[in-house]
C-alpha cells in the first residue's frame, strides 16, 4: 500500500514533559498464492526473508520478529534451514524474540472462504506450531483481508486468541475511531466467549510511514 495514494497531514506539538513512544514491529507479509505460485514466491523471496531473520535475530537479544503465514514457513523449516538454523529458530521462539502469530497456514480472506477451510487452515498451522515447538498463537492477524466477516470475532475468539488486529476497513470510519480498539462480537445472540478485543490499525495500515524510510536503509 503506497500512502502517497493517501494525502495525509502530520501535525506534532511536543511539551516539555511529553514522551512519545514509536513501536516499530517487523513482522512478515507474505500472501500465498497472490501474482506467483508459492514455488516461484519461495524461491524469489520468501525463503530468504527467514534466514536473514534468523542471522539478524541471533546479533542481538533485542531484536524480534513475527512470523504470520505459516505455509512459507514451513516450507523454509522443512526444505530449506540448515541444522544450525533450526536450533537458533527454537531457541529465539523459546525467547520469544520469535513469535507466531494467527498461525494458520494463510492470513486468509473473510469475504469469500468458507467456513470450514477457515478452520481447517487455521488447525494445519497451529498443529504444526504445537508439534514443532510447543507453542500456540495468542493473537490473530488480519492487517490485509478486505473486509470483515462476523464469524471472525466467534472463530478467533473460540480459536483461543488474547486479542485481535484489523486494518482494511473504510478510512472515513477511521478517522472517527479515535481509540481504534472496541470488543468485537459476531452477533448479540452469542455469549461473551465469543467475542474479542479488538485494535484497529491507523491510515498507515501495516506499512511504516513514507517520511520514515526504513526500506531504503
Amino acid at each position: 500500500v503506497g500512502l502517497s495514494r493517501w494525502p495525509l497531514t502530520l501535525s506534532l506539538i511536543l511539551l516539555e514533559d511529553q514522551i512519545i513512544q514509536a513501536f516499530v514491529i517487523p513482522h512478515s507479509h507474505m500472501d500465498v498464492g497472490w501474482v506467483y505460485t508459492i514455488q516461484e514466491s519461495m524461491h524469489a523471496y520468501a525463503a530468504n526473508v527467514y534466514s536473514s531473520v534468523t542471522e539478524e535475530l541471533s546479533k542481538g537479544k533485542g531484536r524480534r520478529f513475527i512470523s504470520v503465514e505459516q505455509e512459507f514457513f514451513r516450507l523454509w523449516w522443512d526444505s530449506v534451514a540448515s541444522d544450525t538454523q533450526r536450533k537458533q529458530v527454537r531457541q529465539l521462539v523459546k525467547e520469544g524474540r520469535l513469535e507466531f502469530i494467527i498461525g494458520g497456514q494463510v492470513m486468509h480472506d473473510e469475504a469469500v472462504t468458507d467456513l470450514e477451510d477457515e478452520i481447517l487452515q487455521l488447525t494445519e498451522g497451529h498443529g504444526f506450531l504445537y508439534q514443532t515447538f510447543g507453542v500456540r498463537p495468542q493473537f490473530s492477524w488480519h492487517v490485509d483481508p478486505f473486509g470483515a466477516s462476523a464469524a471472525t470475532p466467534v472463530l478467533f475468539s473460540l480459536a483461543g486468541f488474547n486479542a485481535h488486529l484489523i486494518s482494511r476497513i473504510d478510512y472515513d470510519l477511521k478517522d472517527s475511531m479515535q481509540k481504534k480498539k472496541f470488543v468485537w462480537r459476531g452477533s448479540p445472540s452469542l455469549k461473551a466467549q465469543q467475542e474479542i478485543f479488538t485494535h484497529t490499525m491507523d491510515q498507515y495500515s501495516y506499512c511504516t510511514p513514507s517520511h520514515l524510510p526504513f526500506s531504503n536503509r
